[in-house]
Order: structure tokens, then sequence, then C-alpha cells
């Protein structure tokens, strides 16, 4: 489940902190300080990629039934412990649909791993953070590279096929900066697996490299411009404004108005002369904003590495299927964050207060590839992988709930209308 963050600062205390800020940028602008009302998109005419996951077939085929297009890839992942393609539904299906996407020469996004698994660790649940933090140390020093042969052998052995490479994934500090603080082993660990992989496969250009943090932790830990080619973001519920249900409780992401399904936060701007904040319910996790405007700053693609429906009520069939409203309003929802233009939430980036002033922000380019996890949640991460598979969750979990494109026309609808008006590659027929 995506962690709720949210801006809690009173209007007032933001007020006086905001016109002290307003003088000295009129003096000498910081560093990431942005003192004009637009922040101009990356030119681009490239078209935008869809990727289905996770890990099965099934996935793509409900997704290309139910938009009568092919997309442009998939996801899968890769156990640093195994030293194989191997996910929640094992080795073996990771490995066939891998191949599956390969053999079309279809793009394929590979979710590296060991955070959830590290290597030499125990399985006490109390030392997997401390686990995790060793192994990211002992890849950034080589310890493990027998362990990326499969994949470059993958790589290589594919040519028609690219690859989106994910140093592992939702990289946070406690599982991957020595102590929980200092992150040089992650970056390090970044650097290594990068520079292996392409030195193993040959592959040139074919594989490219996504930094995936949690979105509170962006800057935290990036590993530098020169390794990074993407930088990738999870998006569920809690990350469009939406509910969260798990059981019997609802989760919002932060200080929200329920109503409206916004995300509360304030923007500066100028009154009467003055900078103020003022008060704005925004459609999208205030972080994600912030980290995309970081991302274009730094000249890098955003990747929605993944993307999909948890449950947003106790109203659920017998199917699993839920409300068609709610379904509907996340692919709203995430419309407006690929084509995102407004006003921007202030924060510490880079280690720099920035100030956002005014509403005309254009993040419109920034995202340029999307992966929807089209499956049904309740019989697992990687969904159905086998005819009669066993429901895996129980009925109370927030992921027990169907999300299959198929099920949801209203929400097929919008999706479609997505891919047709935002500039992706494949669009419904």
């Amino acid at each position: 489940m995506p962690v709720p963050h949210a801006l809690r600062r009173p209007a007032a205390a933001l007020t006086a902190i905001l016109l002290a800020a307003a003088a000295a940028l009129t003096a000498t602008p910081a560093a990431h300080a942005v003192t004009t009302a637009t922040a101009s998109a990356s030119a681009t005419t490239a078209p935008r990629a869809l990727l289905v996951g996770q890990s099965n077939t099934g996935a793509w085929n409900d997704l290309t039934a139910a938009t009568g297009a092919d997309p442009q890839g998939g996801s899968v992942y890769y156990s640093v412990r195994d030293g194989a393609f191997s996910g929640a539904c094992g080795t073996t299906c990771e490995n066939s649909y891998a191949s599956f996407l390969a053999d079309r020469g279809k793009q394929i996004e590979v979710g590296v791993s060991w955070k959830d698994n590290p290597p030499g660790w125990d399985g006490d649940n109390a030392d997997k953070e401390a686990a995790s933090q060793r192994a990211t140390a002992a890849i950034a020093a080589g310890a493990y590279d027998r362990q990326f042969a499969a994949l470059s052998s993958f790589v290589a052995a594919h040519p028609a096929a690219t690859f989106l490479v994910r140093v592992d994934y939702e990289v946070s500090t406690p599982f991957f900066c020595t102590g929980g603080t200092d992150c040089t082993a992650y970056r390090n660990a970044f650097r290594h697996v990068a520079q292996l992989l392409r030195a193993q496969s040959g592959a040139g250009t074919r594989v490219q490299f996504v930094y995936h943090p949690v979105r509170g932790q962006f800057d935290t830990l990036y590993p530098g411009d020169d390794v990074v080619d993407w930088v990738g973001v999870s998006v569920f519920d809690n990350d469009l404004c939406q509910p969260y249900r798990e059981n019997g409780t609802t989760y919002w992401n932060g200080a929200e108005d329920t109503a409206a399904r916004t995300c509360s936060g304030y923007y500066d701007d100028y009154v009467n002369g003055n900078v103020n904040a003022v008060p704005h319910g925004y459609p999208v996790d205030l972080n994600i904003l912030r980290m995309m405007w970081w991302a274009q700053s730094h000249h890098k693609p955003v990747l929605v590495a993944e993307s999909g429906v948890q449950r947003m009520s106790d109203a659920i069939a017998a199917d699993g299927t839920q409300s068609a409203a709610d379904f509907d309003a996340f692919m709203r929802r995430l419309d407006t964050l690929v084509t995102y233009r407004g006003p921007l939430p202030n924060g510490v980036i880079d280690g720099v207060q920035t100030h956002f002033t005014g509403t005309g922000y254009d993040l419109s380019q920034v995202i340029r590839a999307v992966t929807y996890i089209d499956i049904d949640w309740r019989y697992g991460f990687d969904g159905q992988t086998s005819p009669g598979a066993p429901i895996a969750l129980p009925p109370s979990s927030g992921w027990y709930v169907n999300s299959l494109l198929s099920r949801y026309p209203q929400g097929r609808a919008t999706f479609c209308g997505m891919l047709g008006t935002a500039g992706f590659a494949g669009t419904c027929h």
C-alpha cells in the first residue's frame, strides 16, 4: 500500500514564511527558486508508451482485448538473490512473460529487486532493512556480479527488445542507505549495476536504467544524471488522492477534501503585491508533482512504473469488481497526472527551499510511459497465473479487488480517451 504524504502547515504560518522568502527571491533567487509563472516542459515529439503489468500473459490478453491494440511492452521482476527472473508468481511465469515480450520485440520493464528478499538474509523480518542495506553495499562492491549474468544473457539474446531496468524499486533510506542515512552505497550500487549490465550484455542504448524512488525521497538517493535514463514513480489510489479501503477503514492521503477527493496543499501567488500561500486542492499527491518538476529540471523522462486501482470501498461484487464510478475516477486522475498543468506545491528539493509562484506550470510532457497493472488483485500481486488458482488475499484486504480493465466499460472509455488525447503510440480500436 502506498504511504500517504501530506503538506500540513497553517496558512498564517506559511504566509509569514513565504513573505520573507519572497523578499529573498527578489534580491537573489535560490538555485531552484522559480520566479516566473510558467515552467516549460521539455519539448518532445516521440509518442508515449503503454506497458502492461505484470508478470503474466493474462494481463496482456485482457488489456489487448479491452483496447483492441497491443501495448508497447510489459513488466517483469528479477531477483538478485535468485539470479533469475523471479517474483510473486515464481521463476517460471516471470521468465515466460519476459520471453513472450522479448520475442515480440517489445519494451520490457525489469524490476531488479533485492530489498524484498536480500541476498544473505535469514528471513527474520526484524533484520530485513539492515540485510537490504548490507546487500546494497555488497552489490556496489561487486560481490553479487554473478547474480546478474542471467539477465545480461537474456538482454543479449533478444536484440529486437529494449529494456527499462529499475535498479530496485520504490527505493528509500531505510532499505538502501547505510544506517538509514548514508545513501552513498545505493548510488554506487546503481552505478555499478548499470555499468555491469551494459558491459555484460553489449546492448548499448537498448538497455536503459530507471531510478525509482518512493515519492517523498526522490532527490535523496539520486545516483546522478550520467547513469539515470528515466525516473520512475508508483501510482496507486492514495497517489491520485483516491480512497484506499483496508479492513473496514478508509485511508486518505493526508488532510483531504474527501468530497472532491483532493490532496490539501498550498501554492504561492501574488495578493495585493505580496506573495501569499494560497490553499489548493491538488488532484495528485504533492510529492509526485514536486518529483515530476525535479525530473524535468534534470531533463529525465518519467516512467509510471507501477499503476493500479486498489479497493476504494466495501462495495465489492461477487467477481471482485467495485464501483464503476470509483474505477473511472482513478482513470480520470491518471489522465490528469499524465497531462498535468497547474500550480505546484512548495518544498525542499535538492536541499533548497523551492518556491513556485503562480499557477501556470506545465508538466504535461514529463511522463513518457505508463505501466498499468491489469490484473485481478485477489489472486495476488501477479494476478491469476493459472486456471483455477486460489484466491490469495483475505476479503478485507485493500488489494482484494478485480481491476481488470475489461470489467469496467466506463473506466475503459476514460483510459482509451487518455491514450488518444495524450499522444500514446497505441490507441483503442
